[in-house]
């Protein structure tokens, strides 16, 4: 077996002289056999303050000492292991949780300075002798979700009070929610975008304008090579962390993308070029797949563009993640449709391709990261954005073999994640994993996000099935998304979804006529519900149709049963969809005649 390999700092640190162990079974045994608590190290390769640990505390002989004899140090990468970050971070990174043998919390916190990391082991060891026997075995399962599952369809005032949480939270000095620190929460204000155009609302439009303008104009955006950095740690915007993270930018870039289809301002979708190509030339590997991030290095981020221009750029991260690459190909197939084909088309389906060669196995399922080897099989949230992004390359290409990788992915989370409540598990059943692992949770956003792929399917397909088993998924998760508050703006989205009117767009094409044009322009155009399929002339779908064959190619927009003729040119879509939303012509007015006077 091979030797396990840590990340540590790039700079000058002793922290590979710590006894560093893998979270496996063998470790917590040994846990056991030697009756020492775990220390729990949760680190990332773009954390800045994980990297001042590697060389303060544990860079400190006297703490290595200590940590080597009387604790079994464990230490795990954040962004391969989203499953134990989910359970054991203790508010942020560099976690440092202290566990017992079982696998249970006894203390933790984030960064710890040397002088206070001493008297803290004291502490944890007194306390580890004096209660062992009585907390050695202990492993507390999580409260189950408060689920409704009787309800078929989402409320819409779950919808509008999340928004009200928006309403009270948002900073109208500064944009955002709250004070410091403050991140983009990118899921709140696609929400408010879509609340704007579902109701008319001016304030939900107003707040992401002014989220959005303030973001793109503060030292979180880097004006010098494009991308944002994690999230600022002032409330104006001022002084950022300086990572920047894949998954972070892939949902900046949709989310400003989303604004101009919305709002029609140039200027974003300026911006979400410019991410997209900070991350193409930056993470994009060789393989054809992204790197999970860009380090922080505050010196060099504060250069001027010709200074950094003499220096290397900071670290890149080259470990492929699925689920985070799943959202990148779904923004860079959005910028083929907004912003230039040419680019982001070759480079979006090149990578959809590559994500499925390396990370699907037949007998394994899909795999989370690759480092040398694909690792970790069996993560939701792999599987609900994977499933998304295919289906975004079936609406953007027509190719149907998108369409069965979708199904293969949803065979697979149903046959190894599905709960008898319908809901889905955030990973495969391992009873016997190490602590917090044993028990499964069931995770309001991934839910949501195969909600949204059912409610897709079932439009696409015509099939009622799907599209009932999205509503009572996303109905289900009510309850929770109404306590979360901010944090059920996702749920939110897909709720919206659910219930608002379905616009279908259909193209119906040949092999010598093809409907690419067309299936990209309104690919590119915004609604809270719609669908892109495409019907070959000759298929099943189109004989059953009643499509003419000519015109051909030809895009038919429906809503309801109300469709428009045929569309041949790309130009004439916002006719057709205006034409579509034309209110109904109002019955005659009655004449009033007053009482006594018939």
């Amino acid at each position: 077996m091979a030797e396990p390999t840590f990340r540590f700092s790039p700079r000058p640190n002793r922290a590979q002289e710590i006894d560093w162990h893998e979270w496996n079974q063998d470790t917590f045994q040994q846990a056991h056999a030697e009756d020492k608590p775990v220390l729990l190290s949760i680190s990332a390769v773009w954390c800045h303050w994980c990297h001042m640990m590697d060389e303060t505390t544990y860079s400190d002989a006297q703490i290595i000492a200590r940590i080597n004899s009387d604790f079994i140090p464990v230490r795990i990468d954040n962004d391969q292991r989203p499953d134990i970050n989910q359970r054991y971070n203790m508010g942020g990174w560099p976690t440092t949780a202290f566990l017992t043998p079982s696998g249970e919390i006894i203390t933790g916190g984030t960064y710890v300075a040397p002088e206070q990391m001493g008297p803290l082991l004291d502490q944890v060891v007194q306390y580890w002798e004096e209660h062992k026997d009585e907390i050695r075995d202990q492993l507390t399962p999580p409260a189950p979700a408060k689920l409704n599952l009787q309800a078929q369809a989402p409320a819409p005032e779950s919808i509008t009070k999340i928004m009200d949480t928006i309403r009270q939270q948002f900073d109208r000095a500064y944009g955002g929610l709250g004070v410091a620190p403050k991140f983009p929460q990118v899921d709140v204000w696609d929400l408010s975008l879509i609340f704007f155009t579902a109701t008319g609302d001016g304030w939900a439009a107003g707040m992401t304008v002014r989220t959005l303008d303030a973001m793109a104009g503060s030292a979180l955006y880097d004006a010098v090579a494009g991308g944002f950095f994690r999230y600022s740690t002032t409330r104006e915007w001022t002084i950022p962390h300086f990572e920047k993270m894949l998954e972070e930018n892939a949902q900046l870039a949709r989310l400003y993308m989303h604004a101009y289809q919305v709002l029609g301002d140039e200027t974003y979708r300026q911006l979400a070029d410019q991410v997209l190509t900070w991350a193409n030339k930056f993470l994009l590997n060789m393989n054809g797949l992204w790197g999970g991030s860009q380090d922080a290095d505050e010196e060099y981020y504060r250069l001027p563009q010709e200074e950094r221009d003499k220096r290397p750029a900071p670290f890149v991260d080259p470990v492929v993640h699925t689920n985070w690459n799943a959202q990148m190909i779904s923004a860079q197939l959005m910028a083929a449709a907004l912003i230039n084909p040419t680019v982001y088309s070759p480079i979006a389906l090149t990578a959809l391709e590559a994500l499925w060669d390396r990370m699907w196995d037949e007998k394994a399922g899909l795999y989370h990261y690759e480092n040398g080897d694909a690792e970790l099989a069996g993560l939701l949230t792999d599987v609900a954005q994977f499933l998304n992004a295919c289906i975004d390359g079936y609406e953007f290409t027509g190719d149907t073999v998108y369409l069965d990788r979708a199904r293969t992915l949803i065979d697979y989370a149903d046959r190894v994640l599905k709960a008898d409540n319908g809901a889905f598990y955030d990973q495969v059943d391992n009873p016997h994993a190490p602590g917090r692992l044993q028990h499964r949770q069931q995770p309001i956003n991934e839910n949501a996000l195969m909600a949204k792929a059912f409610l897709r399917l079932g439009t696409i397909t015509e099939d009622d099935q799907w599209t009932e088993r999205g509503r009572s998924l996303i109905a289900a998760f009510a309850p929770v998304a109404e306590e979360q508050g901010v944090f059920g703006a996702l749920w939110a989205i897909v709720a919206d979804r659910a219930q608002a009117p379905l616009l279908t767009a259909t193209v119906v094409e040949s092999h010598h006529r093809s409907g690419t044009a067309l299936r990209q322009a309104i690919f590119g155009l915004f609604d809270r519900n719609r669908i892109v399929r495409t019907w070959p002339v000759g298929s099943e779908d189109f004989s059953q149709s009643g499509y003419p064959e000519i015109p051909m190619p030809a895009l038919y927009l429906c809503q309801g049963q109300t469709c428009s003729p045929a569309v041949t040119d790309p130009q004439g879509i916002l006719e057709a969809l205006q034409q579509l939303n034309a209110p109904a012509a109002p019955a005659p007015e009655q004449p009033h005649i007053p009482a006594g006077e018939e």
